[in-house]
């Protein structure tokens, strides 16, 4: 018999406890999120409620769900979406709750993009870009591909999100690009700024003077018309000085007419329009007809006009094809890409080879008409003038000298110039950017003044032809095996670029194409510039083409074929970029310009410019514009820009683009703590003091931690120990050094770059093979940051050369590697690189070294112990006279506890000595710091700037250039580490008048003991008054002389001043 019965639920007392809380989470905008909150009271009945909030409002969205165990999920989230969230349970036994943070991180979208605009001249101009994104994207502005700074006329304000431009004119009008970029990409919109001329505004010329040439007794009419507002008045001058010669007359519309020339109104004539705006110069020279000529001016007036055309043109193809964003690069191209010049150098560049093709022009004249014997070894001032050959100077403008001014002793007793100028006052140029190298030996060329050796292929030295410089890399130079160094970290060749980049850069030409219109990649001919590589039968890796190709540097001016303009011949001679100076010159720039361009003018605060930043990490560099440069080599890899530094060179390799972050930030820490101990320095003190400061921690680094690993203790004995600036010295950076010596570097690069984390344990993505290092900025966005590579460069070691092991393979045959084309050879470069300077064979120098004249191969077994590498020498050049330097002096064995040998040791002093001992702001000479600022400066260290401007780099080497296991303790706390105490730099507001009543330690002075001090100054000032008239009556008795506050005698009634600085 069945009975009923009840079912009674348990209750579980207590209080709800969670099994799963939510977890913070990380999620890309367009991702699904679940955010989970399970209890422990799921499985009772009644159930608790669960409920989400949303920064503590309740959540309602379409686009959310929650389970019935609690867990919410999000759809496609957006930025909107990042918030607080939180779970609440509540049941009859109480109530909990957990909370989790919901990051949405997007790509940068812009959402208000800059507006097309037509305006009047000197109206104001606003151009609003606001980006959406998170990190909130960093907004950068260009104007036709150029960065755009801040000056009193264009203002960034609102984060960047607003340029301002104020009284707009003509030099306004551009395309304005906004690009919006954070570590999870880029966007970029574009605006055009048109300006229709009204109102005031500077002039500029409607119609120019044009060349004249004309015979004695005829008349002539220069043209010239300016516009304006206020209308310009317009001025003459002939040669620089006013026209006062009344046979010539000036017309009301502006044009300049002579009357009756004589030989005596040869010369340029300039037409210049002037009002209060500003004013512009246009100049044309008049030529008089001269039938005893070879040559008349009319057909140089041809030939210089045709070679503008033919320069132009081959510059403007190059432009093109390096600029185009079609695409991934080919090595070459990047190469190119990375060593063009800047807008300075070309010009300067431009002019020499207007130059050079104008006399080219003319000798194909005389070779395809005139009676003129035009074998090689004419000469071309027997065929022209003096004054036609400055008359081609002045029409190209291959100026002898750049412009300076050295006057202003109060900047200049102090501060260094960006360009290098006004270092030596006597001979301001020495040093300095865009001038010449200097040279050790004469350079020798196949013409004596411009072919490079190896140019005739049939020429024989020494009775034997010159090797190919690929032939001589695969056999002598490359090697698969590796060994590691046993005392220095890799960090010893990544400083040694560093330094490089700071002391010279070769030229390179300008076009990659000759002037007959031949492009350097697709032919194995010889033709300026181009100078190809050739590629032997047989060779391992090159089997499809005959040749790599190779360019030129550009030569300077009055060097070469161009040095017919000083009436004499001079030998090619290549421009370095850079100032001869460790003066930060990579971080700061070489150009006033590119300075301005690195700098920060949003503040006051003597700042470098920064880009992107990862979350809680310090600034990367700041983008380039797509005009700067666009380095990668394949545009797929990443959004990622690419970066900007005072050397052009920065994004060669990932880990160069570390040391630039690094260095970058030092200044920017000096700059802020500078700041912070002297709130009354302006912005341009700070930076300079700031810029001296980081000079001076990079010689100290250098001279004192680095230099002793390269020369060794007998180097640097022999390098001697300081003694004080000596204005005799020219610093000069040699062109052997730079293109020989200082490449020793290239035999301690591993084919890896370490890449370590906190730990010291590699990363996820794991070393770094070199040929993906080169033209990969993203790399250091992406993968590591800074930090990682630079802790690989200090944790591991070197590759160590040896007799048979001298540049890895991915320098010879992996080089800038990149998707079907063919690889870059270091080796087989420097080679030519050499012969295309001009540079002495190897024996010339060991006979400067006071090394023995290498008669026979087995004359260098002293410095080149290994047989086989001179047998293999003597099979590739025959005799030891044909030797190029930069193979012998890499083939030297290294002297002990140095990484260089003889040779290179010998050239390495001369140009280190001449660096400090010819630089007035060397940082151990008396005036450049006080001796407690130098005891600070003292203190400074490689691995002190690292952990200043690491990410998260706590432990450290003490010497970052010796291997961990040779320090004890191998790691120490960064915070043991001394560093400069900027507190040296303090300077007093107003010291002056330190004695009114201001805050002390916190303390006020009160008003009676202020009464007290004013009475006691007051008995002061009565007492000093008594001794003036004291000190007057017995001047009255004295001889009618006196001293000045130097002790030199003055006779009475002479006035004079001190200097303003003091």
């Amino acid at each position: 018999k069945s009975k009923s019965a009840k079912i009674v639920p348990v209750v579980r007392k207590g209080k709800p406890e969670f099994r799963r809380k939510p977890m913070d989470q990380v999620a890309r905008e367009g991702d699904t999120v679940q955010l989970e909150c399970e209890t422990s009271l799921n499985e009772l009945i009644p159930l608790p409620t669960i409920t989400w909030t949303k920064d503590d409002l309740r959540l309602h969205s379409n686009k959310t769900r929650i389970s019935p165990e609690g867990t919410l999920t999000i759809s496609s989230v957006t930025i909107e979406d990042t918030a607080k969230y939180r779970c609440i349970v509540e049941s009859e036994n109480g109530r909990i709750s957990a909370q989790a943070y919901l990051t949405v991180n997007a790509p940068p979208r812009i959402i208000i993009p800059p507006e097309r605009q037509l305006v009047k001249s000197g109206e104001r101009v606003e151009m609003r870009c606001v980006a959406y994104g998170n990190p909130a994207p960093i907004i950068t502005w260009f104007k036709n591909g150029s960065s755009i700074q801040p000056t009193n006329k264009i203002k960034l304000q609102s984060q960047n999100s607003l340029l301002v431009i104020t009284h707009v004119d003509e030099k306004d009008v551009g395309l304005y690009t906004c690009l919006a970029q954070s570590i999870h990409g880029n966007a970029e919109s574009n605006g055009e700024l048109r300006v229709r001329p009204d109102g005031p505004r500077p002039p500029t010329f409607t119609t120019r003077p044009y060349p004249v040439i004309a015979p004695v007794g005829s008349s002539v009419e220069f043209p010239c018309q300016a516009q304006g507002d206020p209308h310009p008045t317009l001025e003459w001058t002939k040669d620089g000085e006013p026209l006062h010669d009344s046979r010539h007359k000036v017309f009301p519309i502006g044009s300049l007419r002579l009357y009756n020339i004589s030989r005596n109104d040869k010369g340029t004539y300039q037409c210049k329009a002037a009002n209060e705006f500003g004013e512009v110069i246009a100049a044309a020279p008049l030529i008089i007809e001269d039938e005893e000529s070879n040559i008349d001016d009319n057909t140089i007036i041809r030939a210089v006009e045709s070679a503008e055309a033919n320069v132009d043109r081959a510059i403007n193809s190059t432009i093109s094809t390096l600029f185009s964003k079609k695409g991934s690069k080919s090595p070459s191209a990047l190469m190119r890409l990375f060593r063009y010049p800047d807008e300075i150098a070309r010009s300067a560049v431009r002019a020499a080879d207007i130059y050079e093709n104008t006399l080219l022009n003319i000798r194909k004249h005389i070779a395809s008409g005139l009676q003129i014997n035009a074998t090689d070894d004419f000469y071309y001032e027997d065929l022209l003038t003096l004054d036609q050959l400055q008359l081609i100077a002045r029409l190209s403008g291959c100026m002898e000298h750049q412009n300076y001014n050295c006057s202003d002793m109060c900047f200049h007793s102090k501060y260094r110039t960006i360009e290098g100028t006004c270092n030596n006052l006597e001979h301001p140029y020495w040093g300095a950017s865009h001038t010449g190298f200097r040279r050790i030996l004469r350079p020798i060329y196949e013409n004596g003044f411009s072919q490079p050796v190896g140019w005739n292929k049939n020429r024989k030295y020494n009775g034997f032809s010159l090797p190919s410089a690929r032939l001589v890399s695969t056999t002598l130079i490359r090697t698969e095996s590796i060994t590691q160094d046993e005392e220095i970290t890799h960090m010893v060749m990544q400083w040694g670029q560093f330094l490089d980049h700071d002391l010279d850069h070769a030229i390179p030409s300008t076009t990659a194409e000759s002037w007959e219109g031949l492009d350097c990649k697709k032919s194995c001919d010889y033709s300026p510039p181009c100078f190809p590589m050739e590629v032997p039968h047989g060779d391992s890796r090159v089997w499809n083409r005959r040749c790599m190709d190779f360019i030129r540097s550009s030569a300077i001016c009055g060097s070469g074929v161009t040095s017919v303009f000083f009436n004499k011949i001079q030998p090619r001679e290549q421009i370095n970029q850079l100032t001869a100076f460790i003066d930060g010159s990579q971080v700061y720039g070489f150009t006033t310009n590119r300075s301005i361009l690195l700098r920060d003018y949003s503040s006051d605060l003597g700042l470098l410019r920064t880009g992107i930043q990862h979350p809680d990490a310090k600034p990367l560099l700041p983008i380039a514009g797509v005009q700067e440069v666009d380095c990668r080599r394949d545009p797929t890899e990443s959004d990622i820009g690419c970066f900007l530094a005072g050397d052009i060179r920065v994004n060669e390799q990932v880990s160069l683009v570390a040391i630039h972050t690094i260095w970058l930030r030092e200044h920017n820490r000096i700059a802020e703590k500078l700041k912070e101990i002297n709130p009354h320095w302006t912005g341009e003190i700070i930076f300079n003091e700031a810029r001296k400061i980081v000079g001076a921690e990079m010689q100290h680094i250098t001279y004192k931690h680095w230099l002793p690993h390269i020369l060794g203790k007998k180097g640097m004995e022999r390098l001697e120990k300081y003694e004080g600036y000596n204005p005799n010295i020219d610093p000069g950076i040699s062109n052997e050094f730079a293109t020989a010596a200082l490449r020793f570097g290239h035999s301690l690069i591993n084919p890896t770059l370490a890449r370590l984390d906190y730990n010291y344990n590699s990363i996820p993505e794991g070393e770094l093979p070199l040929g993906k290092a080169f033209f990969a900025p993203w790399r250091i966005v992406d993968e590591g940051g800074a930090d990682a590579l630079m802790r690989g460069m200090i944790a591991t070691p070197a590759k160590k050369k040896m007799p048979q092991e001298n540049l890895n393979m991915e320098l010879t045959e992996r080089l800038f590697t990149s998707f079907h084309a063919v690889s870059l050879d270091l080796a087989s470069m420097n080679i030519q690189r050499s012969r295309d300077h001009g540079i002495p064979f190897y024996n010339e120098y060991r006979k400067y070294c006071n090394l023995t004249d290498a008669k026979t191969f087995d004359d260098l077994s002293k410095e080149i112990r290994d047989p086989v590498v001179r047998d293999k020498l003597q099979q590739l050049y025959g005799h030891p006279g044909n030797i190029d330097i930069w193979v012998g002096g890499i083939l030297e064995d290294q002297i002990e506890g140095a990484r260089v040998g003889p040779l290179f040791r010998c050239l390495l002093i001369d140009q280190f000595k001449r660096m400090r001992d010819g630089d007035r702001f060397w940082y151990e000479y008396s005036s450049t710091f006080k001796p407690s600022q130098l005891t600070q400066i003292k203190q400074s260290s490689l691995a002190k700037v690292l952990c200043d401007n690491g990410d998260n780099i706590t432990h450290i080497t003490r010497d970052v250039f010796t291997l961990p296991r040779l320090q004890n303790p191998s790691l120490v706390k960064c915070e043991d580490i001394p560093g400069i105490d900027l507190r040296f730099w303090y300077e007093c507001e107003d010291c002056e008048n330190s004695l009114n009543p201001r805050e002390d330690n916190g303390h006020h002075f009160n008003e009676e003991a202020m009464e007290e001090r004013v009475e006691g100054l007051e008995g002061i000032v009565a007492e000093l008054q008594k001794t003036v008239k004291n000190l007057k009556r017995r001047m009255k008795v004295m001889s009618g002389i006196c001293k000045d506050h130097k002790g030199k005698l003055r006779k009475d009634g002479e006035g004079w001043q001190q200097d303003d600085c003091t």
